[in-house]
């Protein structure tokens, strides 16, 4: 997680806190930062319950995993046995509706994170993993960057794919610049993003 989504993550703690606390008692709270499935998480500790929230999701106990979704999970990966539930709460960088409810499962196939996605009706969304480096996409991709992002440096790549077709989300930073793209398998780019 980059420094500048703490203080994001935290304002969100906050919040939460605020509103929790109605009956005026008082509490011991604990934050700790935590690495789960490389992903930074805040774990927040009162008297009264623990939660763990990622940069956009909050950790949901066994229990509180809807049987739908953890159905919909199970059928189409039956091999995983670890695997971590989250609620979804959406941000403005979202590429997925904003208004829907969402969840997510992050797993661990074959020494591979991933992280796959499901709407509120139990449906399938889209499964992504992350990248390690350029050297491990397709050249037309590659081709692709060197021609139109010159001098830029490779932030995170992903690798997604959802019910229509695979796609590489490639986040770029030069200097100020900052670019987030999807770019198909052959090359063509998808959609693009910039401040």
């Amino acid at each position: 997680m980059k420094i500048t989504q703490i203080p994001a993550l935290f304002s969100i703690l906050l919040c939460t806190f605020s509103s929790c606390n109605d009956d005026k008692k008082t509490t011991s709270e604990t934050i700790s930062i935590t690495d789960t499935l490389a992903n930074t998480q805040a774990v927040v500790t009162s008297d009264t319950a623990t939660r763990v929230y990622s940069a956009n999701g909050v950790l949901l106990a066994n229990d509180q995993v809807p049987d739908m979704i953890r159905t919909a999970f199970t059928t189409k990966y039956p091999n995983i046995t670890r695997s971590q539930y989250y609620s979804y709460h959406a941000h403005a960088d979202d590429d997925l509706e904003v208004d829907q409810s969402y969840y997510y499962v992050r797993f661990n196939n074959d020494g591979a994170d991933y992280t796959s996605w499901f709407d509120s009706d139990g449906d399938w969304v889209k499964t992504s993993t992350k990248v390690p480096g350029n050297k491990n996409l397709p050249d037309a991709v590659n081709r692709y960057l060197n021609v139109n992002y010159p001098g830029f440096d490779i932030e995170e790549i992903s690798k997604e794919n959802d019910k229509d077709m695979n796609m590489y989300e490639i986040k770029l930073n030069k200097g100020d610049r900052k670019v987030k793209l999807k770019i198909l398998p052959n090359g063509r780019l998808f959609k693009r993003k910039s401040n």
